[in-house]
């Protein structure tokens, strides 16, 4: 099932440039769908989006590379790949290549006055101002979902009662994109990534040096000895501490209640060969148990 990703041939965004940077990796290149998936088969895939209301877009396809509609009717056109690896890849889409089958020239080959009428269709033809703004005296159903549809406080305030979260698909689920990455995002995943990291303590002070009281430091280092990135900012969790020890400078409490500090990464992301040291500072009076907990990593936004 190719869920609408398509290899069209596509040279790299030039703000991945900044990802090279981050990833120390001067050879990394953002390959599509197989990002998500592992597979080859998927090397090179974008999604590929509604033609409606095209005429308000300033920049086409994942890469930004075209500014109007015309020139991505004659990109269809000429069927000639932009980019020689995306190209090479083994998963270029022949509906592209040569949409009137094989053995037929490349591209759609119309002339330039169906160029023009094309993107005249497009542009003229498949917009509707009430597929993107709701209205509600239009028949028109939106692109995406309606105020009325995920608004339960205002609309359906039997779903807000029974803990519908405003914004969001009664489902729970991202209203567009549903891969891990992109629930991560939205706070509704969470990657644990304890086992992908090596964690050291490399300081472990105390105030009192009797251990029976007063404040205690404990200084993680945090480095990734992997070969893929640990992105999406870290959520550094302390299991099983007594509630009788107060983490000072947690961020929150997990629903599990224990403490947590959120660890915002350099860049957003913990390249390989990298590391970021994290430290967790404790309170406890002369009656608390010592402090003893398991540091689990978790790899997400909101609270887990």
């Amino acid at each position: 099932m190719e869920e609408n990703f398509y290899n069209l041939g596509l040279s790299d965004h030039p703000l991945q440039a900044l990802n090279k940077m981050a990833r120390n990796d001067p050879n990394f290149r953002d390959d599509g769908r197989r990002e998500i998936t592992g597979l080859d088969s998927d090397a090179f895939k974008f999604r590929v989006l509604t033609l409606r209301q095209l005429k308000d877009a300033r920049f086409f396809f994942h890469n930004g590379a075209f500014t109007s509609v015309k020139d991505v009717v004659r990109y269809f056109n000429a069927g000639v790949p932009q980019d020689a690896e995306a190209a090479s890849a083994g998963t270029l889409s022949s509906r592209f290549t040569h949409p009137r089958g094989p053995g037929s020239p490349r591209g759609l080959g119309l002339s330039d006055d169906q160029v023009d009428d094309l993107t005249d269709f497009v542009e003229n033809g498949l917009y509707d101002p009430a597929f993107v703004r709701h209205d509600p005296n239009s028949s028109t159903t939106m692109f995406e979902l309606t105020p009325a549809d995920v608004l339960y406080s205002v609309y359906r305030p039997d779903l807000a009662a029974r803990g519908a979260v405003d914004g969001r698909p009664a489902s729970g689920r991202p209203m567009n994109n549903d891969d891990a990455l992109s629930r991560r995002d939205m706070g509704l995943e969470f990657l644990n990534v304890t086992d992908l990291v090596n964690i050291a303590l490399i300081d472990d002070s105390r105030d009192d040096a009797t251990g029976r009281g007063g404040r205690e430091r404990r200084i993680f280092r945090i480095t990734n000895n992997g070969s893929s990135p640990v992105d999406t900012h870290l959520l550094a969790i302390a299991r099983g501490l007594s509630f009788q020890v107060e983490m000072t400078n947690a961020s929150g409490r997990t629903s599990t209640g224990d403490p947590y500090l959120r660890v915002f990464l350099p860049d957003g992301v913990l390249a390989p060969g990298r590391s970021v040291d994290v430290a967790l500072e404790f309170r406890r009076h002369a009656q608390s148990p010592p402090v003893s907990f398991t540091l689990t990593l978790l790899s997400g936004q909101g609270n887990p």
